[in-house]
Protein backbone atom coordinates (compact mmCIF):
# COMPACT_ATOMS: atom_id res chain seq x y z
CA UNK A 1 0.00 0.00 0.00
CA UNK A 2 0.84 3.98 -0.60
CA UNK A 3 2.08 5.86 1.97
CA UNK A 4 -0.24 8.82 0.90
CA UNK A 5 -3.41 6.00 1.49
CA UNK A 6 -1.61 5.08 4.98
CA UNK A 7 -0.99 9.03 6.00
CA UNK A 8 -4.74 9.95 4.69
CA UNK A 9 -5.89 6.80 6.94
CA UNK A 10 -4.56 8.36 9.88
CA UNK A 11 -5.58 11.70 9.29
CA UNK A 12 -9.10 10.77 8.38
CA UNK A 13 -9.09 8.95 12.24
CA UNK A 14 -7.77 12.31 13.81
CA UNK A 15 -10.49 14.01 12.40
CA UNK A 16 -13.21 11.73 13.08
CA UNK A 17 -11.96 11.64 17.04
CA UNK A 18 -12.01 15.79 16.30
CA UNK A 19 -15.74 15.60 15.17
CA UNK A 20 -16.65 13.60 18.49
CA UNK A 21 -15.59 16.72 20.46
CA UNK A 22 -16.44 19.04 18.55
CA UNK A 23 -19.96 18.11 16.61
CA UNK A 24 -20.63 21.53 14.80
CA UNK A 25 -16.73 22.38 13.80
CA UNK A 26 -16.53 22.15 9.83
CA UNK A 27 -13.68 20.12 9.30
CA UNK A 28 -11.93 18.84 6.66
CA UNK A 29 -8.98 16.86 4.94
CA UNK A 30 -6.15 18.83 3.78
CA UNK A 31 -3.36 17.11 1.43
CA UNK A 32 -0.89 19.21 0.17
CA UNK A 33 -2.92 22.20 0.51
CA UNK A 34 -5.65 21.27 -1.37
CA UNK A 35 -9.07 19.20 0.31
CA UNK A 36 -9.62 15.85 -0.11
CA UNK A 37 -12.92 14.90 -1.23
CA UNK A 38 -14.52 12.40 1.35
CA UNK A 39 -15.32 9.84 -1.54
CA UNK A 40 -11.19 9.60 -1.88
CA UNK A 41 -11.20 8.44 1.24
CA UNK A 42 -13.96 6.63 0.97
CA UNK A 43 -12.35 4.81 -1.68
CA UNK A 44 -8.86 4.31 0.74
CA UNK A 45 -10.65 2.66 3.05
CA UNK A 46 -12.28 0.19 0.61
CA UNK A 47 -9.33 -0.27 -0.76
CA UNK A 48 -7.44 -0.95 3.13
CA UNK A 49 -10.43 -3.22 3.60
CA UNK A 50 -9.86 -5.32 0.26
CA UNK A 51 -6.28 -5.02 0.57
CA UNK A 52 -6.84 -6.92 4.49
CA UNK A 53 -8.96 -9.81 2.99
CA UNK A 54 -6.31 -10.37 0.03
CA UNK A 55 -3.94 -10.84 2.79
CA UNK A 56 -6.60 -13.38 5.11
CA UNK A 57 -7.22 -15.31 1.61
CA UNK A 58 -3.64 -15.85 0.55
CA UNK A 59 -2.28 -16.43 3.98
CA UNK A 60 -5.71 -18.97 4.17
CA UNK A 61 -4.51 -20.39 0.65
CA UNK A 62 -0.69 -20.84 1.92
CA UNK A 63 -1.81 -22.82 5.19
CA UNK A 64 -3.91 -24.87 3.17
CA UNK A 65 -1.20 -25.53 0.88
CA UNK A 66 0.59 -27.39 4.23
CA UNK A 67 2.91 -23.93 5.29
CA UNK A 68 2.99 -23.78 9.40
CA UNK A 69 1.19 -19.99 10.06
CA UNK A 70 4.43 -17.83 10.42
CA UNK A 71 5.16 -19.12 6.93
CA UNK A 72 1.74 -18.51 5.55
CA UNK A 73 1.63 -15.08 6.76
CA UNK A 74 5.02 -14.25 5.74
CA UNK A 75 4.49 -15.31 2.04
CA UNK A 76 1.21 -13.68 1.95
CA UNK A 77 2.55 -10.26 3.35
CA UNK A 78 5.96 -10.73 0.68
CA UNK A 79 4.08 -11.57 -2.23
CA UNK A 80 1.00 -9.07 -2.15
CA UNK A 81 3.43 -6.11 -1.35
CA UNK A 82 6.30 -7.64 -3.36
CA UNK A 83 9.18 -6.96 -0.87
CA UNK A 84 11.20 -10.19 -1.49
CA UNK A 85 11.87 -12.30 1.45
CA UNK A 86 9.00 -13.53 3.76
CA UNK A 87 9.12 -14.89 7.38
CA UNK A 88 9.53 -18.77 8.71
CA UNK A 89 10.93 -21.06 6.24
CA UNK A 90 10.89 -18.50 3.27
CA UNK A 91 12.92 -16.10 5.01
CA UNK A 92 16.32 -14.35 4.37
CA UNK A 93 18.31 -17.52 4.35
CA UNK A 94 15.96 -19.31 2.43
CA UNK A 95 14.36 -19.17 -0.99
CA UNK A 96 10.62 -20.23 -2.44
CA UNK A 97 12.59 -23.38 -3.94
CA UNK A 98 10.94 -25.42 -1.55
CA UNK A 99 7.88 -24.37 -1.89
CA UNK A 100 4.98 -26.73 -4.65
CA UNK A 101 4.03 -25.47 -7.68
CA UNK A 102 0.44 -24.81 -6.47
CA UNK A 103 1.86 -22.27 -3.82
CA UNK A 104 3.86 -20.68 -6.49
CA UNK A 105 1.05 -19.95 -8.91
CA UNK A 106 -0.70 -18.59 -5.60
CA UNK A 107 2.10 -16.34 -4.69
CA UNK A 108 2.41 -15.43 -8.53
CA UNK A 109 -0.79 -14.45 -8.50
CA UNK A 110 -0.70 -12.54 -4.83
CA UNK A 111 1.99 -10.57 -7.26
CA UNK A 112 0.00 -9.69 -9.83
CA UNK A 113 -2.86 -8.89 -7.83
CA UNK A 114 -0.36 -6.10 -5.02
CA UNK A 115 1.62 -5.07 -8.11
CA UNK A 116 -1.16 -4.25 -10.35
CA UNK A 117 -3.28 -2.37 -7.74
CA UNK A 118 -6.38 -4.18 -5.94
CA UNK A 119 -9.43 -2.72 -8.41
CA UNK A 120 -7.51 -3.40 -11.31
CA UNK A 121 -7.26 -7.16 -11.28
CA UNK A 122 -10.29 -7.99 -9.62
CA UNK A 123 -12.48 -6.04 -11.94
CA UNK A 124 -11.12 -9.02 -14.08
CA UNK A 125 -13.41 -11.15 -12.17
CA UNK A 126 -16.75 -9.31 -12.59
CA UNK A 127 -19.12 -10.45 -14.87
CA UNK A 128 -19.87 -6.99 -15.92
CA UNK A 129 -16.34 -6.73 -17.08
CA UNK A 130 -17.28 -9.78 -19.44
CA UNK A 131 -20.71 -8.39 -20.46
CA UNK A 132 -21.21 -7.71 -24.45
CA UNK A 133 -22.36 -3.76 -24.85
Amino acid sequence: MKGVRHYLMIKSGFLEFNRALHPNAVLQIRYNNALVQEKVIQNIYGFFILYMLSFILGSLGFSMLGLDFISSIGVAASSLGNVGPALGEFGPSFSFHAMSAAGKCWAAFLMLLGRLELFTVLILFTPFFWKKI
